[in-house]
């Protein structure tokens, strides 16, 4: 069966001394072909055994297995289920090209709202933005930003990547977010108890914008550019694309554990303390980045908060974008097609529980 397989798929090889056979290219040249693959909830879910939706969201790929951090000879990598358009993609990462790194947050909880004369209006924040109910609430992503010259090249999953890329991307999200069945939603109950699937994706700031501004009219900030070397930047990148892929679709998402946190803060404030040297008395900076509490300060005791004051909103970016009238059709398409699925996995439940 291995000399079959070895046959007809060329691209396998072994890793190292290991006798395994290389998958990387019969997966992704069978489930991913299809552009999608089914992934069931962990036995110590209460949502055991049901279908995990990851229409949208999933953890990159490697597409060779091989490597390791310290192995990379090329000057980019290749994963698969990088997102963009609503669509995954196999991407060519250049790991050299990053300019800048941006801190983005945005609190997820419900408005604070109050009467005034008869009317419910939100309740503005000094900086304009409406204050949350739960101001500890908040999701957290890296942003980064490469030079024109070296963008992210897109090609369509399980084909090789020779010829011209179907998009080129140079503005890209590294998100770490909770995922469960259809029509389940991120819930504290859930996120603190270990019930949801946790998913490093990637993804071009544009479809982020999509998501999150357009679509869940979220209020998304931006720090200064993290004063970082070209060095640090690119073993930032590189560390969060293998954190990515030793993810995969297995880990359980913790918002909230004593000594395996596994949450939008954790991460990537975990991947920047096993890069940047910090000197006295910002090192014990690094003892904080569990809970999603304040991810400015979180920045700002790590002394790479440049700018305190700055509090910029990706939406005034973006604004062109968000405006467009191609945009709000994409919207309204997009939503409807969201309710429809909800609606369908809720008609098959309830089969289930009757």
């Amino acid at each position: 069966m291995m000399i079959l397989e070895l046959l007809h798929f060329p691209h396998m090889r072994q890793c190292g001394n290991d006798s395994r056979v290389d998958p990387c290219h019969f997966r992704s040249r069978s489930q991913d072909l299809e552009n999608s693959f089914e992934i069931r909830m962990p036995s110590l879910s209460r949502y055991a055994g049901q279908t995990a939706n990851t229409s949208t969201r999933r953890s990159v790929r490697l597409i060779d297995e091989c490597l390791t951090e310290e192995s990379i000879d090329e000057p980019f990598l290749i994963v698969d289920h990088f997102f963009h358009e609503n669509s995954f993609w196999r991407a060519r990462i250049p790991l050299d090209s990053v300019v800048h790194v941006f801190g983005q947050a945005f609190n997820f909880s419900k408005i604070k709202f109050r009467n005034v004369n008869g009317r419910s209006e939100p309740v503005l924040g000094r900086d304009g933005i409406p204050k949350r109910k739960i101001p500890q609430l908040n999701h957290v992503q890296s942003r980064f930003l490469l030079s024109q010259d070296s963008p992210v090249e897109l090609f369509p999953l399980g084909k090789d990547i020779d010829g011209e890329p179907w998009h080129l991307v140079h503005d890209f999200v590294y998100s770490i977010e909770a995922v469960g069945p259809e029509g389940v939603n991120f819930n504290l109950r859930d996120a603190l108890g270990g019930h949801l699937l946790s998913m490093h994706r990637f993804m071009s700031t544009r479809q982020m914008v999509f998501e999150r501004i357009v679509v869940e009219g979220q209020y998304v900030t931006e720090s200064p550019p993290l004063p970082l070397t070209e060095s640090s930047m690119r073993a930032l990148l590189v560390k969060s694309l293998f954190r990515s892929h030793r993810a995969g679709t297995g880990e359980a998402y913790y918002m909230y554990r004593c000594c395996a946190t596994n949450n939008c803060t954790s991460n990537p404030f975990q991947i920047l303390d096993r890069v940047v040297s910090y000197p006295m008395p910002y090192r014990l900076g690094a003892f904080l980045y569990r809970l999603p509490l304040s991810p400015r300060f979180y920045l700002r005791v790590r002394g790479l908060d440049t700018d305190s004051s700055v509090r910029k909103l990706v939406r005034d970016e973006f604004q062109d974008y968000v405006q467009d009238p191609e945009t709000k059709k994409q919207k309204r398409a997009y939503v409807r097609q969201m309710t429809q699925a909800i609606r369908k996995a809720r008609q098959a439940q309830q089969p289930e529980d009757s």
